[in-house]
């Protein structure tokens, strides 16, 4: 049974969850560091960024009713707008390494607002005989699949910004003794496994995962107490983000 007024708004606007769907993915899962660090100052950069949004976007008005392109282009060209001018005052050198949590936070804000306005401006014409109206159960598919999607990379992302500072000179060595890339992936692997966990029901299952993680790093937690808690502090963030944003569209 749903509670939550969230999760009641979006199963009843399927088009809204699927262009959210489409602006994680283009957002996060379709765009590594590299090219995020880059577009802050490189137009080609940018431009390559703005192809990668307008992907899903074409996919999404190929499968709707033509009526409804206008809507995904204003989603598209609002994208462009948010970050073009980010772009410009970061070349501009008015966003500082300082402002940069700041700047991530106000740029999805921005985003996920143009989203829900011009959705809720424009509106969407669906037929009666169409997929999405057809199959009622699909709603709940979308907004699992848009659960699944948060959790992993974007959540890996905010972890980076807000509490790198608690990361040793240490764990910054030792990361050339590593795969790179290898902490991140076991970050979201992590956070899918307890997603699909949550998703089937099975909750205490969840502290499967953090045993089979704490056994790998136990001779480093037992031995570096500073790198003890920047492994707490990882690993209470997993799971609190993944309950909240569970307890945001699920629930």
């Amino acid at each position: 049974m749903v509670y939550n007024p969230l999760s009641v708004y979006l199963l009843e606007q399927p088009a809204l969850i699927l262009l959210l769907i489409a602006h994680f993915l283009s957002d996060f899962q379709l765009q590594n560091q590299q090219m995020a660090d880059r577009k802050k100052k490189k137009l080609t950069a940018l431009i390559t960024h703005l192809i990668l949004v307008l992907i899903p976007l074409v996919f999404l008005a190929l499968i709707f009713p033509l009526q409804n392109w206008d809507l995904f282009a204003q989603v598209w060209l609002s994208h462009l707008a948010i970050d073009y001018i980010k772009y410009f005052l970061s070349k501009k050198g008015f966003i500082k390494p300082a402002f940069e949590k700041s700047a991530f936070v106000l740029d999805q804000l921005l985003h996920l607002a143009c989203i829900v306005i011009i959705y809720h401006e424009t509106g969407v014409n669906l037929p009666a005989d169409s997929l999405i109206v057809q199959m009622p159960g699909l709603s709940q598919l979308l907004l699992q699949v848009l659960f699944i999607l948060i959790v992993t990379k974007p959540v890996n992302i905010v972890f980076k910004l807000f509490f790198n500072k608690y990361q040793t000179e240490e764990a910054v060595s030792n990361k050339k003794k590593t795969i790179a890339g290898a902490g991140a992936l076991i970050g979201q692997l992590e956070r899918l496994i307890m997603a699909i966990f949550l998703l089937f029901g099975q909750f205490a299952a969840i502290g499967l995962v953090f045993t089979a993680k704490s056994i790998a790093r136990f001779n480093k937690i037992s031995e570096d107490q500073a790198f003890a808690e920047y492994y707490l502090i990882g690993s209470l963030f997993s799971i609190i983000s993944v309950l909240i944003v569970y307890a945001l569209l699920i629930l």
